[in-house]
C-alpha cells in the first residue's frame, strides 16, 4: 500500500488543518497514512499527548524525507524546509478526485503539507467523519466536560486571540461592552492572553478555563511578530507554546465548541472549534 506522510506543523489550528486532509486524502485514496507531527516552539506537545488514536507519527518534520525528495510527489503550500523539492498546492485542485488523478500519474508515495483546508476538501462530507474519529486523550476531554457541567444554561464564546495575532484594541473595547451591557447572557472567555482573560471574566457573567499556562514569548524584549534568528535558527513569530499551553488550550477549544460561538477573529484555532462543533 502506498503512504501519504501528512506534515503537520505551525500551531494547533494549523497542524489539525493538515492533518483532517491528510487523513482524508488517505481514507479515499487507500494511502496508509504516516503523520510528521514535529515538537517545536509553535506546539511543544507530543501528538500522542493530545490524541488517543494510535496513527503512525513522528516527532520530526519534513527532514524525516528530506534525503530522499525523489521517492515522493510533493502537495504543500509551502516547501521552505527543503528548497530542493518542488510541490503542487493543493489548492490547485478543483475536487479530491483531481488531486487523486494527480497522485496516480505516478506510483510515488506523497507528502502532504498543507495549514490551510482548500475547498475541495471543505465541500466533502467525508471531512466530518474524519472529524469525528479523531479523538482527543481522556485527561483534556473530561476537564471540559467537567467546565461545561458547571454552566448547564449554555454559554456564548468569544475567543480574544491576542499575543502573535495582534487584534486592534478597538476590538477587544467593542466586546468588553458587549459583556458588560447583556448581563443576562453568560459569556465563555477563551485567550491565548491571561491578563486579557482576567480583564473579562471580572464581570459576573463571564468565565473561563483556568488554565496554568498561556503562550510565552521565546526571546524577551522582542515583538511577537519579527524576524529574528535564535540558536543560529530564523523565524518569523517570536513564540513558545509549552506542552502544558497546548493540552489546556485544546481544554478551551473543546469548550468553545459546545458554546453558541461569536465570530471574532479569522483565527485557525477558532476555526477549528467551528469545524469540531460542525461534525457534532
Amino acid at each position: 500500500m502506498r503512504k501519504i506522510y501528512i506534515h503537520c506543523n505551525g500551531g494547533f489550528g494549523n497542524r489539525f488543518n493538515s492533518l483532517i486532509v491528510g487523513l482524508l486524502v488517505a481514507h479515499v485514496g487507500n494511502f496508509e497514512p504516516m503523520i510528521l507531527w514535529p515538537t517545536n516552539n509553535w506546539c511543544r506537545s507530543y501528538f500522542q499527548r493530545l490524541f488517543k488514536n494510535k496513527f503512525p507519527v513522528t516527532p520530526k518534520g519534513l527532514e524525516y524525507v528530506s534525503n530522499r525528495v525523489h521517492d515522493f510527489t510533493f502537495y504543500s503550500h509551502c516547501m521552505d524546509d527543503i528548497p530542493n523539492a518542488t510541490a503542487t498546492h493543493p489548492d490547485k485542485f478543483g475536487s479530491l478526485q483531481g488531486l487523486l488523478d494527480n497522485i496516480g500519474l505516478t506510483d510515488k508515495d506523497v507528502v502532504y503539507n498543507h495549514d490551510c483546508i482548500p475547498k475541495w476538501a471543505s465541500a466533502d462530507y467525508r471531512l466530518n467523519e474524519i472529524i469525528k474519529g479523531l479523538e482527543f486523550q481522556d485527561e483534556i476531554r473530561e476537564k471540559a466536560d467537567a467546565f461545561l457541567e458547571d454552566h448547564p444554561a449554555g454559554l456564548t464564546a468569544l475567543h480574544l486571540r491576542n499575543t502573535d495575532f495582534g487584534q486592534n484594541l478597538s476590538t477587544f473595547d467593542e466586546l468588553e461592552n458587549t459583556v458588560k451591557t447583556n448581563v443576562d447572557t453568560q459569556y465563555f472567555i477563551c485567550s491565548d492572553d491571561k491578563e486579557l482573560e482576567e480583564r473579562f471574566t471580572a464581570y459576573a457573567n463571564a468565565f473561563a478555563y483556568p488554565k496554568t499556562a498561556y503562550v510565552q514569548k521565546m526571546v524577551e524584549g522582542i515583538a511577537w511578530r519579527t524576524d529574528f534568528t535564535h540558536n543560529g535558527k530564523r523565524y518569523s513569530f517570536n513564540v513558545e507554546r509549552s506542552d502544558e499551553s497546548v493540552k489546556e488550550a485544546l481544554v478551551d477549544l473543546i469548550i468553545m465548541s459546545r458554546c453558541n460561538i461569536v465570530h471574532t477573529s479569522n483565527s485557525s484555532f477558532l476555526k477549528t472549534a467551528k469545524l469540531f462543533q460542525n461534525s457534532r
